[in-house]
């Protein structure tokens, strides 16, 4: 899950109202999302590994496209004989022209051959090619989206865990003035040596929370910087262009997400693909069944070693057909009938985690949405609430306990708004994964 990891980089967004215009000059020294992905995109090793297997795909569909069309090969020989052998065939036998002997015999041939007819299974093995290489297609762009969507993730993540540092800095700031007014109440007498040692306590906890938010911050840098391929220091929390949403406007209806994924998932087209390549391969292998009629025609120079060359063409016309292949044949059609058969399964399978993936994203959205708007205002009760303890702790009226509490309190629910909004990206993000809208354009649009 993305969502439990972005976590509170929107403190650094609360400083910026909502309806701020956006500057025209962007900070070209910021690591920005797009120069991430590019990073990404460019050399990490999921893609490029999907990119060279398309590349497979392609050559394949040109392996199948040449039986399609003649043949024309060159042969040459020189054969040395430890007898004299004949030179040049006989067509006929005349005492006026004896037959030649040699014992060097040099030959060359230019063939050219066609299959006339095949029953289809030439035709069916491209069909079976090229429904492969628009599989190897989709399963670039799934892999593309995934890589995108783990980009997006790692970049809010470090943007997270700064926003909780900057978090545990303000409550350590808070901590440590109350500490020094506690102190100063001890030596007038007029504060208890528990109220020290619970607030030395508090920031004594506070701290240890901060030393582990900085470790898992150094990590989540060091994951960014090798996925977008950068010196970690541009992947630096400090370094980062923050993100926000454009527009929080619900998304569409679950049966138009469902409908826009049936067409455009990349994880469902490369599961369609394989089972056309699946039906095609099957036809082909069925296709063995039938004889092959082929026309062959060549143009043959004979001769001595010495020179006197001869030429001559042929043509004809032949059919071929294996009576019996111990059960070779009958095996390679159960194969691929048995082929054909995962392969829809395993479409039908993503189809039907397809749908469950939309509600899921369609859920987690509509949670953060409703969660951001509550949380807003639970953020301003509980600032309010830290406020009257405040005052009501220097007044004398109040506890230490009640304002730790309340303290307590407005970090949580800081933490938990910052939790939604970068929940309502993350889920935005996975919907645009899951519907095949996932790409850099999209996130130049969909974010600021």
């Amino acid at each position: 899950m993305i969502a439990p990891l972005l976590f509170a980089a929107a403190l650094v967004a609360a400083a910026t109202p909502a309806g701020a215009a956006t500057p025209a000059a962007q900070d070209t020294s910021r690591l920005t999302l797009a120069e991430a992905l590019r990073g990404a995109l460019d050399r990490y090793p999921t893609v490029a590994a999907a990119r060279a297997s398309r590349d497979l795909a392609a050559a394949a569909v040109g392996e199948a496209r040449a039986p399609l069309l003649p043949r024309l090969t060159l042969d040459a020989s020189l054969t040395r004989f430890q007898e004299p052998s004949i030179v040049y065939p006989l067509h006929d036998f005349s005492l006026a022209s004896p037959p030649e002997f040699d014992r060097t015999l040099a030959q060359g041939a230019a063939t050219l051959s066609y299959t006339l007819w095949d029953f289809g299974g030439r035709t069916s093995r491209l069909r079976a090619a090229r429904a492969a290489e628009n599989a190897a297609e989709a399963a670039v762009g799934a892999a593309e989206a995934t890589l995108i969507a783990r980009v997006s993730g790692a970049f809010l993540r470090v943007l997270t865990l700064r926003g909780v540092l900057a978090a545990q800095d303000q409550q350590l700031a808070a901590l440590d003035a109350e500490t020094d007014r506690v102190h100063q109440l001890l030596q007038a007498g007029r504060a208890a040596r528990v109220d020290v040692l619970r607030i030395e306590a508090e920031a004594s906890r506070a701290r240890a929370d901060r030393e582990g938010t900085a470790a898992s911050l150094d990590v989540a840098e060091r994951d960014l910087a090798q996925l977008a391929n950068v010196p970690v220091e541009r992947a630096r929390a400090g370094a980062l262009t923050p993100l926000r949403l454009r527009d929080s406007a619900a998304a569409p209806s679950r049966e138009a997400l469902i409908e826009r994924a049936r067409d455009a998932n990349p994880d469902l087209q490369q599961a369609r693909r394989s089972a056309e390549a699946g039906r095609a391969q099957l036809a082909a292998v069925r296709a063995t069944r039938f004889p092959e009629l082929r026309l062959q025609g060549s143009y043959v120079d004979r001769g001595k070693a010495s020179g006197d060359f001869r030429g001559e063409w042929q043509a004809g016309l032949g059919i071929s057909y294996p009576l019996f292949t111990g059960g070779q044949r009958e095996g390679q059609i159960r194969r691929a009938d048995a082929d054909l058969r995962v392969r829809t399964e395993q479409r039908r399978q993503v189809e039907m985690a397809l749908e469950q993936s939309v509600d899921r994203a369609l859920a987690t959205l509509r949670e953060a949405h409703a969660r951001v708007a509550a949380l807003t205002t639970a953020v301003a009760r509980f600032d309010e609430v830290v406020r009257i303890r405040r005052l009501s702790l220097q007044t004398g009226s109040g506890t230490q306990t009640d304002y730790l509490g309340a303290e307590t309190d407005l970090l949580r629910a800081r933490a938990s708004l910052v939790e939604a909004r970068h929940g309502e990206i993350a889920a935005r993000v996975e919907l645009a994964r899951v519907t095949g809208e996932l790409s850099p354009a999209w996130l130049a649009a969909a974010l600021q």
